[in-house]
């Protein structure tokens, strides 16, 4: 069995080469992120990312990326190395750029936000990608939970852990690469579905790929859901799922919904490329002035994002379905905020056609091939760039518990098994335990989140 960085792994004040860790920062699917200072240096803070399992060749991708790469919204890497443990293990770790800020969507909900903001946002995002693309690299795993903002509206895209570049030797044997369910490409879900029963065959990710991915994500932040076909069509059919518009959910200017739609197309040609993408999400926030960006109420019911067909009249309240079903809130200092994921993200029809497939021959080997163990990376990278409250770095070790419940948190009785009241309120309990960092509140042994009724979360990532 392959042994992890878990119980014994470093701890702050120890040296990792020239670093000296100053605490751990978060947590992800491949690795470890410590805050750690330069010891010739005391002023240089970066992110050392520690590998979980021994001698994982990830890292090797993800530094040749990033030393090869140019782009102020890539984090630079400063250094790299291996950790010795006391048990003889040797552990890969990545010494970065420390990037503060918040995470896409939750930077979203933090402010008022226009369009032109957004459009900015999501242009540095392509500009990263063009520079990956560039150097014959692909992301692979491009989401909000991967897009840090700072306080001057600077977006960085982060974790490369599920990264590739042409040349680099395949390191699982599954049908589909990594990645975060939602956000994959149509091109992609249909090869799965056509050799997922053909263990020889590896789908080979394309910069198209996270050109979708970036329109998911673009389609998520302007609107805070996740884009639902219109209608059902027969899988026969040759005509593409439609979304809803986004301007139906949210003020979004025609031409950044144009922008949207472009990267949404199901022929992957027709999305064009991340520079040039860029350069028509920088053109559309210049013409989008002072257009605000708000959410339409009358259009926010789950069933009609999300379900297609007749609609019940059970409808979900305005606030729930803008904000998610769970919530991880941060009281830092002064500084209050909270980050909630979203609803359940609506099936593809290629995916709901292939779980159907799953139901029918449940225990074939192939049904292990979906690539979701390693979505959900998510990890943390920060600069010395201050936030604009307190200054106080966005993710830190120990989430202090609110004392109040949160607007619409559901009230006792909670389930017994996985909830646990705290407050007057239930809680969701983690399967980690402390320190949580930025994955939710320290309750004693626990750690917890927010329980809300209403859709269910994909658990498969943390958008």
């Amino acid at each position: 069995m392959t042994k992890t960085a878990g119980p014994r792994s470093p701890l702050p004040g120890e040296m990792l080469g020239q670093w000296k860790l100053i605490d751990r920062a978060g947590r992800g699917s491949f690795g470890v992120v410590f805050r750690a200072q330069l010891t010739a240096e005391p002023a240089t803070v970066a992110a050392l990312k520690l590998a979980r399992e021994p001698m994982d060749a990830r890292f090797e991708r993800e530094a040749k990326l990033l030393d090869s790469a140019r782009s102020p919204h890539l984090p630079r890497l400063l250094d790299k190395g291996e950790w010795l443990s006391p048990d003889g293990q040797s552990y890969p770790y990545l010494v970065m750029q420390w990037v503060e800020g918040l995470p896409l969507y939750a930077w979203r909900n933090s402010q008022g936000l226009s369009n032109a903001s957004a459009a900015r946002a999501l242009a540095h995002v392509a500009h990263a990608l063009a520079e990956l693309h560039r150097i014959r690299g692909v992301h692979r795993d491009v989401k909000g939970d991967n897009v840090l903002v700072n306080s001057e509206g600077q977006a960085v895209l982060v974790d490369l852990g599920a990264a590739w570049h042409v040349g680099a030797r395949p390191l699982t044997d599954t049908v589909i690469p990594p990645g975060t369910e939602v956000y994959r490409s149509p091109e992609l879900l249909r090869f799965r579905r056509q050799f997922r029963r053909t263990p020889e065959a590896h789908y080979i990710s394309q910069p198209a790929d996270d050109l979708y991915a970036l329109g998911v994500t673009a389609y998520r932040l302007v609107t805070g859901t996740y884009p639902g076909p219109l209608t059902n069509p027969d899988t026969s059919s040759a005509e593409p799922s439609r979304f809803l518009p986004p301007r139906e959910l949210a003020t979004v200017t025609p031409e950044l919904e144009r922008l949207i739609f472009r990267m949404l197309s199901e022929k992957s040609e027709e999305r064009g490329t991340a520079a040039e993408l860029a350069q028509a999400l920088e053109q559309a926030a210049i013409n989008s002035g002072a257009a605000p960006l708000t959410k339409r109420p009358s259009m926010m019911q789950t069933q009609k994002t999300s379900r297609p067909g007749p609609r019940s009249h059970l409808t979900v309240p305005v606030w729930l379905s803008w904000v998610g079903s769970s919530a991880i809130a941060a009281s830092l200092a002064l500084v209050v905020w909270m980050v909630a994921t979203p609803p359940q993200p609506p099936k593809t029809m290629e995916l709901a056609h292939a779980e159907e497939e799953e139901a029918q021959n449940a225990g074939a080997p192939e049904e292990r091939l979906t690539g979701l163990a390693d979505a959900g990376v998510g990890e943390v990278y920060a600069s010395t760039a201050a936030l604009p409250s307190a200054g106080v770095p966005t993710y830190a070790i120990g989430l202090p518990m609110p004392t109040k419940p949160f607007p619409g948190q559901r009230k006792p009785p909670c389930r017994p098994r996985s909830e646990v009241e705290i407050h007057g309120a239930c809680w969701v309990r983690l399967d980690i335990k402390p320190p949580c960092g930025n994955e939710g509140f320290e309750w004693g042994t626990l750690c917890v989140v927010a329980a809300f009724d209403g859709p269910k979360s994909n658990t498969s990532e943390h958008p």
